[in-house]
């Protein structure tokens, strides 16, 4: 489409495109007559998620986890549990109220809550004025915008008493008043319009509201920053608390089973006597080695002993004397020995036990002993009398040699006594201590995997705490701009409603004329109906209205008429033909399409140019009668139609019979003879008309190619056939079907006229209309075509 076609659909439609904003926008106008004004307010409240202070120092910044962290706060404040709070407290405190107060509500409204309110419901309101406890002390800020003649404690209950009744059924007033979204102030939907944004990507929350009273738009998000306060941090302390209740749960679980597994230990070392088991071992393991090597020791001093004492005995030969002392001395010897391991046995037992008793004991051994030994000394020294041994030796010498030797045997006997009985203890003990090291390394075992799990419960439990007061100072929100009293009511949107409306209106009403225009599939012009039909265009006629307006369009039809004449004239002289008489068919395939008044323009226009013509018709042809005219309605010009009235007075459609002779218009009948007619001729002998001259041209008209059979060899052997089709209609299957023979035999002879074209369409042949112009459209129309310089110019 050029920009010269799309000003001329504008223009077409001009009316329907400015009288449909006009009544939109004065719809709109009418609709809004009453508006109601609206106020707005808002508060900002600081999060500290993104940039706040942190009790875990190695805390580092998580974009994703702050983003999240805005989500969860969001959606905490729209989320439904919020907004039935604040508007069951914010009903709650207009229930209070002894009398409207601007400031909280206007008085138009807090009437209307009266006349609404059933009366049972004001038994769950509370006037008891009671102290206010600590816990429901409320900042400074709140304290401002609270009513002060609503105690603040009856206030809870009250709330308290509203919000179990509302949760209680489904029938009850508080939950038809909140759910069913008919009242502007207290229902879920009206709450629901509270929006709230994250201030670029600060820590700030901003909610806005707009309602229509000034009062509950402050105090609706002042209720509202209260809520989302204690619910946000109740959702973030809760959580943090559960995770801290668990771990300390744990944590004493843990703490018994550490604790009991230490009892056992203790319980197991005080029935093995063990004080410190590992050093206790190690003691018993050195002392029973350095035994074992006293012991060896003393075995083989015994055995030297014994060996030295016999070899000396053998020496000795003493008489019977002798003897007799010996035997003396050796009872002496051997209570000597009964001694002394009296003696090793109680100071062994001394040194264990360091008992007075026991010293005295040993004391006592210890002078026997000694008596023995003088007693013993003394007898040796009688038997030295007898000087020498039987070797010859002097007994003197042998026999303290030998009594030495016996007394220390029998010292180290004892002792090797002592030592077997302290060997047997020490394999006690040992039988002992084996289990018990076994035992005490299972059970510290269990010990260190208790202590261990223990440990590790405290450190989760020390930053589940840690967690906790994080998110307590996390989690305060701080209504750092609290909402303000709304002094004007927002500008209305009624003049942008009307601008928009009428905008949209014509936008929508030019979107329909271009989908229109787009999807019109009439034959419209020569261009296109030329593309449809596969022909050549011989031209195009103009539609004859009765008031073409300013366009002449005499000139205009006659000049078309005549350049479709000169189009067959030239189609004749590319074809060459020996015949003398060219025949042209003008035919179509509905009925009503103008073929008798195009083929006889055609005739007319050849007999002014001095041709010789024969037009023949078929009876039954309707000629252009004068009709009624039908009036154009203000509803054809609105819609864009194009003046439907027709002149039928126009010379154009005027009979054939008025401009051509008897002699050069005939009829002819439609019978079976005709549907085998080859040529005019046959056409002429057919319906007995017999011409006194040889014609130039000769124009048949044929029927509608739907309604009738027409002969096949007539228009194969034609010089010329001529197709007329409307400018208004589709083609449609059935006209391709008519035609399809008529293409198949004579293709390259078939050419076609369209028929009541637009007035505009004509210029693709004639160029620019003969019509009366001013200077400004003259201008404007050469600016749409992109003729910017005139002829001259150039």
């Amino acid at each position: 489409m050029k920009i010269i076609d799309f000003v001329r659909l504008i223009l077409r439609h001009l009316l329907l495109l400015l009288l449909v904003p006009v009544v939109l926008a004065s719809m709109v106008i009418f609709l809004t007559k009453n508006p109601t004004f609206e106020f707005s307010s808002q508060t900002v409240l600081y999060t500290g998620i993104a940039t706040g202070s942190s009790i875990e120092m190695d805390k580092t910044f998580n974009y994703q986890a702050s983003n999240a962290a805005f989500d969860n706060l969001i959606n905490i404040i729209n989320s439904r549990e919020t907004q039935e709070e604040v508007a069951v407290r914010l009903l709650a405190q207009h229930l209070m109220l002894p009398k409207a107060n601007p400031r909280y509500i206007s008085k138009t409204f807090y009437d209307q809550l009266k006349n609404k309110v059933p009366a049972h419901l004001y038994k769950y309101v509370v006037h008891e004025n009671r102290p206010v406890p600590a816990s429901m002390e409320i900042s400074d800020t709140d304290k401002a915008l609270f009513p002060p003649e609503i105690n603040r404690a009856d206030y809870e209950k009250t709330v308290q008493n509203l919000m179990a009744l509302m949760k209680s059924s489904n029938t009850n007033y508080v939950y038809e008043l909140l759910n069913y979204g008919k009242d502007d102030h207290y229902s879920l939907k009206a709450i629901a319009t509270v929006t709230a944004m994250r201030i670029s990507n600060s820590d700030l929350i901003k909610l806005s509201y707009t309602v229509n009273d000034p009062g509950i738009c402050q105090q609706t998000l002042a209720i509202y920053n209260r809520v989302c306060i204690v619910n946000y941090k109740h959702v973030k302390e809760n959580r943090s608390d559960a995770v801290v209740k668990y771990f300390e749960g744990q944590l004493e679980n843990a703490r018994q089973k550490l604790a009991a597994a230490e009892d056992i230990l203790l319980e197991f070392n005080k029935s093995s006597n063990i004080i410190n088991y590992y050093e206790q071992s190690k003691a018993v393991a050195v002392v029973k080695e350095d035994m074992d090597v006293d012991y060896n020791k003393k075995i083989a001093d015994l055995a030297g002993i014994e060996a030295s004492t016999k070899r000396l005995e053998e020496k000795l030969k003493i008489q019977e004397a002798i003897q007799q002392k010996t035997a003396a001395i050796l009872d002496k010897k051997k209570q000597i020995g009964d001694l002394n391991y009296k003696i090793a046995l109680i100071k062994a037992r001394f040194e264990s036990n360091n008992n007075e008793e026991d010293l005295a004991k040993i004391t006592e051994l210890n002078k026997k002993a000694d008596t023995l030994s003088n007693d013993i000394e003394r007898n040796v020294a009688e038997l030295y009398s007898y000087q020498n041994s039987i070797d010859g030796l002097p007994v003197s010498k042998i026999l303290p040699e030998w009594m030495d030797n016996v007394v220390e045997a029998e010292n180290i006997k004892a002792k090797i006594k002592t030592i077997n009985g302290q060997n047997k203890d020490f394999q006690v003990k040992y039988a002992n201590y084996a289990p018990a090291g076994a035992t005490i390394k299972r059970i510290e075992r269990e010990i260190s995997v208790s202590e261990q799990g223990y440990l590790e419960i405290l450190h989760g439990l020390n930053l589940a705490k840690l967690k906790l007061q994080d998110s307590e100072l996390t989690s305060n929100l701080k209504a750092i701009d609290p909402p303000f009293y709304p002094l004007s009511p927002n500008p209305t949107k009624r003049t942008l409603l009307i601008i928009a409306a009428a905008i949209l209106g014509g936008l929508i009403t030019l979107a329909i004329i271009f989908v229109m225009e787009y999807f019109d599939d009439t034959l419209k012009n020569a261009k296109i109906a030329s593309k449809k039909l596969g022909m050549n265009s011989l031209g195009m006629m103009p539609k004859l209205v009765l008031d073409p307006g300013s366009i002449n369009l005499s000139y205009i039809q006659k000049r078309l008429i005549e350049i479709i004449t000169q189009n067959v004239l030239q189609y004749f002289g590319a074809h060459h033909s020996d015949k003398k008489t060219k025949t042209i068919i003008v035919f179509s395939t509905q009925k009503q399409e103008g073929k008798t008044v195009i083929a006889g323009n055609i005739a007319k226009t050849l007999k002014n140019e001095g041709k010789k013509i024969v037009m023949l018709t078929y009876e039954g042809t309707k000629t252009p009668v004068k009709k009624r005219h039908l009036k154009f309605s203000g509803l054809n010009k609105f819609l864009g139609y194009t003046d439907p009235r027709i002149d039928y007075d126009n010379p154009f459609l005027a009979a054939v019979s008025t401009y051509l002779d008897a002699s050069e218009y005939y009829t002819y009948a439609i019978n079976n003879d005709f549907y085998n007619a080859q040529n005019f001729t046959d056409i002429l002998n057919q319906n007995n008309i017999a011409l006194n001259y040889t014609p130039d041209f000769v124009i048949i008209e044929l029927p509608a190619l739907i309604d009738y059979i027409y002969p096949i060899e007539l228009i194969n052997q034609a010089d010329l056939n001529i197709l007329v089709c409307r400018s208004n209609r589709v083609w449609s299957d059935a006209d391709q079907s008519a035609i399809k023979n008529v293409v198949a035999a004579s293709e390259s002879k078939i050419n076609f006229i369209i028929n009541g074209v637009a007035i505009n369409e004509v210029e693709a042949v004639l160029g620019e209309l003969p019509k009366k112009r001013s200077l400004l459209r003259r201008k404007l129309k050469a600016m749409f075509k992109f003729q910017f310089f005139s002829k001259n110019q150039i």
